[in-house]
């Protein structure tokens, strides 16, 4: 048989983290049998995109073929699921249908390595790549000793990385104002360690508790458990944040699959999903190491990627894995699931200047009971009036008429009454977030007291 004709050895895999490690984008599959796609037997496929949860792929030299254009032009999704319905069967790799309770093989997969390409041999080009890899743009370097009898760079002076050329040289922004380039081998200079500072980046937290009922069974249905309910599962939710984090994360965390080489790649350094206490609740947070300081440009770009691995990627597979918690009960966790919320940074989540244009007092009704209650500004929960009688419209009247003596306005008061469930550092904490149309509606009373009743409710 030719040479170039002959088949390749599909790969064999022990488990669920080898496999993983090994799908990268140009690794070529083939599905050797599939239950709901019997239409994609036989066909290979070239993975080009791999994310926490699963990777898609498309048909190998067919771009427009059904299976390569679906997913909005993203390729065939397939999800990684849990390690126990994979049956590692030699170069096979077969899959459980976690859906059905028989859990039969739905389908079965075998994996090629990616082609070598072995045009690519000029040592200077693969030189000038690790030189770039090495030196990214804004790396400080002190210099040693420059080999230039005209016009040297005084020893000891520092500066930090513009770009590499295709040469090889490392063109500088020197600390004095010189731009003269480097050329490793014959320059002898020192890169200095980044100094790096925490950034914080927050986001609403809830989760789904499951019960067990008298007969040991899981309740059907189960209990939105907001960021106040969370605060005693914080050792729980924490310790499974760790274990859910891959091998490939172990020195970047997040940043590991941020594929763009820009500036946002170069600063950031680590970021890891963790949870915090604040304001009585307990908040998702995404803790950054950064080098420098991230442009206003720069902090939005971070801002939408670990919104998008909150919502879509490596927090879409977090909230699939369970967490036992106390009583033998499972808590499935959020970290973004609010239209009305976007991920914050600590200054704008917990400033205190949406509480300057409250009230120190207002008063309000609880939607449940119809009880006179009073709000304070900068406190959680709410205090029971002794003006209160039984008849919940009368309440109402009360409330609204000493809220016109005390000169509090309707968006004042919504804005007490989310302060006081969700923390005084929320958008919905400043009156002026009542006044903002949307749709062409504002926000209206209605609104708010259902938020209000839900909380209280709960």
């Amino acid at each position: 048989m030719d040479a170039s004709k002959k088949q390749r050895e599909p790969v064999a895999f022990k488990s669920l983290a080898e496999l993983k490690r090994f799908i990268r984008p140009g690794v070529e599959l083939k599905t050797v049998s599939h239950a709901n796609h019997a239409d994609i037997v036989g066909l290979t496929r070239v993975v080009t995109t791999v994310q926490t949860v699963g990777f898609y792929s498309k048909i190998k030299d067919q771009p427009e073929h059904p299976f390569s254009t679906c997913n909005h032009g993203k390729g065939f999704y397939t999800d990684f699921g849990k390690a126990g319905n994979y049956i590692f069967d030699g170069t096979t790799v077969k899959v459980k249908d976690a859906r059905k309770q028989n859990r039969g093989v739905i389908y079965e997969l075998e994996f090629y390595d990616r082609k070598q390409n072995m045009e690519e041999t000029m040592m200077d080009r693969k030189m000038v790549n690790f030189i770039k890899e090495q030196y990214p743009p804004g790396t400080r370097i002190r210099l040693n000793a420059m080999d230039d009898p005209h016009h040297p760079i005084l020893p000891g002076t520092e500066g930090e990385v513009d770009f590499v050329d295709d040469k090889g040289q490392i063109f500088m922004k020197w600390d004095n104002g010189r731009t003269l380039p480097l050329a490793p081998g014959e320059d002898s200079f020192t890169v200095l360690p980044p100094k790096l500072t925490t950034l914080k980046l927050y986001m609403p937290l809830t989760a789904d508790l499951y019960e067990r009922n008298e007969y040991g069974e899981f309740d059907d249905c189960s209990t939105l458990l907001e960021g106040r309910e969370l605060r005693g599962y914080q050792d729980q939710i924490t310790a499974a944040l760790v274990k859910n984090q891959m091998p490939e994360e172990a020195e970047r965390g997040l940043m590991h699959w941020y594929d763009e080489a820009d500036s946002v790649n170069t600063k950031v350094r680590t970021a890891v999903f963790a949870v915090e206490e604040r304001d009585r609740q307990l908040w998702g947070v995404a803790e950054c190491r950064v080098a420098g300081e991230l442009s206003d440009t720069e902090l939005e770009t971070l801002k939408e990627y670990l919104t998008g691995q909150a919502s879509d990627g490596w927090g879409e597979g977090f909230e699939q894995r369970e967490i036992s918690v106390d009583d033998g009960g499972e808590l499935y966790v959020h970290l973004w699931n609010s239209d009305e919320w976007s991920i914050q940074t600590e200054q704008e989540l917990f400033s205190p200047k949406l509480t300057e244009g409250l009230p120190e007092l207002c008063f309000s009704t609880l939607p449940g009971t119809g009880e006179l209650i009073c709000i304070k500004r900068g406190e959680s929960g709410y205090y029971p009036s002794d003006w209160s009688t039984d008849a919940p419209a009368q309440n109402r009247e009360i409330a609204d008429y000493n809220n016109e003596r005390l000169g509090v306005t309707r968006e004042q008061r919504l804005a007490m009454e989310c302060g006081s469930m969700h923390g005084w550092g929320v958008p919905g904490a400043d009156p002026s977030y009542y006044e903002q149309k949307m749709g062409g509606m504002k926000f209206g009373y209605g609104w708010m007291r259902g938020s209000f009743r839900a909380w209280m409710d709960s």
